[in-house]
């Protein structure tokens, strides 16, 4: 049994990954994290077949796509898993692998995926950020933000936030990591402490008059709306403070709504509005 210390990021697991696979080392026979049991949640796969001569390491882009997003997720197996579906992809000599949709292996890389891109989703949509100042050199101002995501995803998803928010310096703090962006470089860096970021700001208000001006409380659905934005994002957001109170008032609001809507005139009497103002046309 071979062991590895566990990687840190996708690329230290590729280099080792290429290392084992060069010395034509089985998934079998190396072990990822010594302090977890080998088989803890993935169970233990078939045997495979030995590897074949003169195979070549060439993986496709879909791959390395999953294999990016997988390596971000926490599960304390992904390395081990995605080493064994890269010896079957490569040694293994089974090319097609990720189509086969039944595989074991494959349904759990698609699985770790999944939950990745719905925690960058809810990056995306769950970050505020809070001025802190304004770079004396360059006049851009500075942002901060506090994020508490699942996986590992800062640098997975910074590109993103670069493009959104190109034009200003911000910083994104998480419990174990952060990203930094001055206008010109992206940065990582380690991770810190929610009292880092200001609890409030100049531009909450503004925010908290948008969020109340697009509330639309005949369209709300609080089991979708609490799907989609759950109960512990709340505490992190500027809005949340409206959420509970504009959603107790919803029902009231909607009957209000309905009640100052310009209701259509019965046909009948549309009918002779119409004829009416015919017979005073013709007397013109």
């Amino acid at each position: 049994m071979h062991s590895i210390s566990p990687p840190t990021d996708y690329a230290s697991w590729r280099k080792e990954a290429l290392r084992l696979l060069e010395a034509r080392w089985h998934p079998h026979d190396v072990l990822w994290n010594a302090d977890t049991q080998q088989d803890f949640l993935f169970e233990a796969p078939a045997p495979y077949a030995k590897a074949k001569s003169g195979n070549q390491i060439r993986v496709s882009k879909e791959f390395v796509r999953l294999a990016q997003a997988a390596a971000c997720n926490r599960h304390p197996h992904r390395w081990e898993l995605l080493y064994r579906v890269l010896w079957r992809i490569t040694l293994g000599g089974e090319r097609n692998l990720l189509c086969i949709t039944t595989d074991r292996d494959t349904l759990q890389l698609h699985k770790l995926v999944k939950s990745v891109k719905r925690d960058v989703h809810k990056m995306h949509a769950f970050v505020r950020f809070r001025k802190v100042g304004e770079d004396p050199v360059t006049k851009r101002e500075n942002f901060v933000a506090w994020f508490e995501p699942e996986h590992r995803i800062f640098a997975y998803t910074a590109d993103f936030f670069v493009k959104r928010f190109n034009g200003m310096n911000w910083s994104i703090i998480g419990p174990d990591e952060s990203i930094h962006w001055d206008g010109q470089a992206l940065s990582l860096g380690q991770g810190g402490s929610k009292s880092n970021v200001p609890e409030e700001d100049a531009l909450d208000e503004l925010w908290l008059s948008y969020y109340k001006s697009i509330f639309n409380p005949a369209r709300l659905k609080l089991k979708a709306m609490q799907s989609e934005m759950p109960k512990k994002y709340w505490k992190n957001l500027p809005e949340s403070v409206l959420i509970e109170p504009l959603s107790k008032s919803a029902s009231q609001r909607t009957n209000l709504m309905l009640e100052s809507t310009p209701q259509k005139p019965k046909p009948a009497l549309r009918n002779k509005y119409l004829n009416d103002l015919k017979k005073q046309n013709k007397a013109n």
